[in-house]
């Protein structure tokens, strides 16, 4: 089954400028999905798209099994808010927050029906600090943080939700390779729990490390050979 499925997608710039022509693409349920290309090809609009961002497009976008121009704008707030977790380059917290309430944020826009006890969020969010070995700041602010701590709390708070689909832009455009190693091997372990990980990168090495490696080139997507 296809968590993404994307047909014909047509996009221009208000100033005439043509970013997609005739875009395909589909991301099946528990595929490692890399895509590079130059800057300025449109990698960041395409996971606008995907995640909802960006309903400013002609051609039909499917998100499993969902056809989302089909959809109201609640409804895709619903879906986004539900099955899409986006992991950032530039970390975006809220400084006046702890670590662990900007983990928590994303549990307060769920939908009440689907929203579990904040216990299983707190015990969730403590897991996974744990898997990437930050325990020890989840009472901290954002500013008493490393890049690479801001991160990895990005990251978390991402997957809070139990997303199927992982969108993540330049998740290691800012890290050591220590970091970036944890980040990426985050990203492998969702995959092979049965997650969708598309993840934007310049970084080859990065890129090398996904099942697939796509490039984006003058508004289509190509396989890219090794």
């Amino acid at each position: 089954m296809y968590s993404v499925r994307i047909t014909e997608l047509e996009k221009e710039f208000k100033n005439g400028r043509k970013i997609f022509s005739g875009l395909n693409l589909e991301l099946e349920e528990s595929s490692l999905t890399a895509l590079v290309g130059a800057s300025g090809e449109g990698k960041t609009t395409l996971l606008n798209v995907i995640g909802l961002l960006d309903t400013d497009y002609s051609g039909q976008v499917e998100l499993f099994g969902q056809k989302v121009n089909e959809l109201n704008q609640t409804e895709m707030a619903r879906l986004r808010n539900q099955q899409i977790g986006f992991i950032l380059q530039e970390p975006l917290l809220i400084k006046n927050m702890s670590v662990r309430d900007n983990i928590l944020l994303p549990t307060v826009y769920l939908d009440k029906s689907l929203r579990k006890s904040k216990d299983y969020y707190l015990a969730r969010a403590a897991q996974f600090a744990d898997q990437l070995g930050i325990s020890q700041i989840l009472d901290q602010r954002p500013a008493t943080l490393s890049g690479g701590q801001k991160q990895r709390v990005t990251a978390i708070r991402a997957l809070i939700n139990d997303p199927q689909l992982i969108l993540a832009d330049e998740p290691t455009g800012s890290l050591d390779e220590e970091n970036a190693k944890i980040i990426m091997d985050l990203l492998k372990k969702l995959s092979r729990e049965g997650k969708t990980v598309f993840t934007v990168t310049h970084d080859s090495h990065i890129a090398s490390q996904h099942d697939r490696v796509l490039q984006l080139k003058n508004g289509n997507i190509t396989v890219k050979e090794n």
